[in-house]
């Protein structure tokens, strides 16, 4: 821009290209003063547009949209008129037979469908109704983006049938929904957003149309198509970008409670959330598995899989029109792009099958066999745990079946109460609430089936645990009946047995299939005792000491006091412990959740979660975290991704952290018992359970104290 003169004819054009980065850089980052960046640069390329100029529509459509975003982030009703009137101009500039011409009528009606939420205009609705009509019918039946306007269309008229209560409204916005995503070109997460929008009409909408066989259909097929939409080149960040646009329908634990409402099997369950859950850690895992193993047996296969998927869920190609070029030639370059895409979706299948029939690969992004999936249970069950409005349940696997038991007070609402956007609290009464309702409605009826309640099985069963959607962050682990007067612990998960976590079951089995770890008895230690910024932590120190005089039998013990990240990440590889004693931050953004550090400038370093699970270690026995919100993420729950989950999809086939912020002086015991009983018993559950059961008995009423402690992987 800076060398680029303002009567240049490529003036408006760069300004316009410009404000376009800058809008996309706040959609990432959230930056406003980015979105008013993009605002005042696509004015000033219109200013400079003449009236009749072929990109002036385009350019009223982009002004409009940014708008549009303001309102959404402030709630100003003058920006919405605004990129209404923008948008209607737009229209009105742009011939009907015009390629983009369904485009800018999208955008109006949807300016108009977002005013009518705001003020109830009925007018706004029906208008925005109208021209959705319009534009689908204006759309070509195989064009990719005939699907997100009929999700739109379907929109608008359930927000009609909301207003009516015409059950008419409701069934076409059904059928909508149904023909966005039976389009085969379409963006993949469009086609996935319609079906988990029609599937949640079909199960809580009115009874009259309420199809529990018809939304299993749409969910089975939803379900299996997540593993295909998130591009394995995308930096993780960006990956979770896409994923954030499915968070709100909550499809892997619906698509659970649904197939067993609707009579499928628990088997069939079970594998729904195997394939919708964790999908960015399932890519990791792809790369050290199956897709490694497909790129070294069939590269070419692996090449040609990898480069159709990423087209196929590709934006489609927009065009500025420029003023040479005509409308009959715009057709022709769509046309031409739709008949690509075409193309990629039927190869896109062709490559799936071929890939399927070769050896070992049978199950290739498909659900696990159930001998596979049985095989996970030697060492103990796996219990799957999920709350919905519809039904709750756990899903119980062993070595010999895969059933499933009714939870009944496991409600959705107490759910949201303990474990929502306001659920969090340092209120240690509600924590004891909540750990009641967790031992009366899961821990202890799961425990009474799989026949370790009421009396004791010895020696102690492993149970590894799974939450689906926000039971993710729940502590089953210290799930717990009080005495009543004086409070003490009665009854609590840990006496029955020695309980652990996991994602899924497939990084479970990945964790067992590498259990030949360095056995050289070898810790590398990284403490930060101060930390700009944060308060110190006055019981590392004497933490170290207690660690070095338990294992004073192993080969080496290196301490990294006050580390760089790089150096961490650098040292890791040689030892089969590492250790670390510092803080640590669960961010919004969990790829960017971190333990804190310090560069040799003296500043905050940071360990992010995205360059720790980048890590391709050699089988390491355990990563222990003596920090703060290890294992939190209350952001993409079902993609299980925090710093815990990190080391363990890096290579680490144990890691102990926390659920919440844990108290200087509790890390301290746990640690030093945990590891006084290690050296003994070479045992990391048992190890974990007789620490964590240490720091209960110090302050048994006090589970903000001694819950959060938990142990992850094998």
């Amino acid at each position: 821009m800076k060398i680029t003169p303002e009567d240049h004819p490529d003036h408006a054009r760069c300004l316009s290209h410009l404000s376009g980065h800058f809008n996309g850089r706040y959609e990432r980052s959230g930056n406003l003063q980015d979105l008013e960046t993009a605002i005042n640069h696509i004015e000033l390329a219109l200013q400079g547009t003449p009236e009749h100029h072929p990109s002036r529509a385009g350019r009223l459509t982009s002004l409009g949209n940014h708008l549009s975003s303001r309102y959404d982030r402030t709630g100003n009703l003058k920006d919405l008129d605004d990129a209404i009137n923008h948008a209607e101009a737009a229209v009105k500039a742009t011939p009907e037979d015009h390629p983009s011409w369904a485009a800018w009528l999208n955008n109006f009606g949807n300016g108009l469908s977002k005013r009518y939420e705001r003020t109830r205009d009925l007018q706004d609705l029906e208008a925005a109704i109208s021209h959705a009509k319009s534009v689908v019918k204006a759309t070509p039946e195989d064009h990719p983006e005939r699907a997100a306007y009929l999700n739109n269309l379907g929109m608008h008229l359930k927000g009609q049938y909301k207003e009516t209560g015409n059950l008419q409204d409701l069934e076409l916005a059904i059928a909508s929904w149904f023909a966005s995503w039976s389009i085969r070109t379409a963006p993949l997460l469009t086609r996935i957003q319609a079906a988990s929008v029609a599937a949640r009409e079909l199960v809580f909408g009115p009874l009259a149309i309420r199809d529990l066989s018809r939304a299993y259909s749409f969910l089975h097929d939803t379900t299996h198509l997540i593993p295909l939409a998130i591009s394995r080149s995308l930096e993780r960040e960006d990956q979770q970008q896409i994923l954030a646009k499915l968070t709100d329908y909550d499809l892997a634990s619906l698509a659970i409670a649904v197939s067993l409402q609707a009579g499928q099997s628990p088997l069939e369950a079970l594998r729904l959330q195997e394939l919708g859950r964790s999908v960015t850690n399932g890519q990791l895992l792809d790369y050290r598995s199956d897709i490694s193993d497909l790129m070294s047996q069939y590269p070419t296969l692996a090449q040609d899989f990898d480069a159709l998927r990423q087209e196929l869920d590709s934006p489609f190609p927009s065009t500025e029109w420029s003023s040479d070029s005509s409308i009959d030639k715009g057709l022709q370059i769509q046309q031409a792009a739709i008949r690509r895409r075409n193309k990629v979706a039927t190869d896109l299948d062709d490559i799936l099958s071929q890939i399927r029939q070769k050896p070992a690969f049978e199950t290739f992004l498909r659900a696990e066999s159930e001998e596979y999936l049985l095989s996970a249970a030697q060492e103990g069950p796996i219990v799957v745990v999920n709350a919905t409005n519809l039904r709750s349940d756990a899903i119980l696997l062993t070595q010999n079946r895969v059933s499933s038991i009714a939870l009944p007070d496991l409600s959705q609402a107490r759910k949201m109460k303990y474990f929502g956007k306001s659920g969090t609290t340092d209120d240690n009464e509600v924590k004891r609430e909540m750990l009641e309702w967790l031992w009366k409605a899961v821990v202890q009826l799961v425990l009474r089936e799989l026949g370790f309640y009421p009396t004791l099985v010895q020696p102690l069963p492993r149970i590894w645990w799974i939450g689906v959607g926000m039971m993710a962050q729940a502590p089953i682990h210290a799930a717990t009946k009080f005495t009543k007067g004086t409070i003490k612990v009665k009854l609590t998960t840990l006496q029955y047995c020695l309980p652990s976590y996991t994602s899924t079951i497939r990084a479970l089995q990945y964790s067992r299939s590498r259990q030949q770890y360095q056995k050289n008895s070898s810790m590398l230690i990284a403490t930060m005792p101060t930390t700009p910024g944060a308060g110190p932590l006055w019981g590392v120190i004497q933490e170290v000491k207690e660690i070095k005089n338990s294992l004073r039998h192993f080969s080496a013990i290196d301490i990294l006091e006050r580390p760089t990240a790089e150096c961490v990440l650098r040292s890791l590889p040689g030892f089969s412990i590492a250790h670390f004693a510092c803080h640590g931050v669960s961010s919004v953004n969990p790829a960017d959740s971190h333990l804190l550090l310090v560069k040799s400038t003296g500043e905050v370093d940071k360990l992010r979660v995205k360059d720790i699970a980048a890590l391709k270690l050699p089988p390491l026995r355990l990563a222990y975290l003596s920090a703060c919100n290890t294992a939190n993420s209350t952001a993409f729950v079902d993609e299980v991704t925090h710093i815990v989950s990190s080391f363990h999809i890096a290579g680490f086939i144990n890691v102990i952290g926390t659920l919440w912020p844990a108290e200087d002086e509790a890390c301290h015991k746990m640690a030093a018992d945990f590891y006084a009983m290690f050296s003994k018993t070479d045992n990391v559950a048992v190890s974990y359970r007789h620490a964590i059961l240490g720091v209960m008995k110090q302050k048994p009423s006090q589970p903000m104290y001694w819950a959060p402690f938990i142990n992850f992987g094998a």
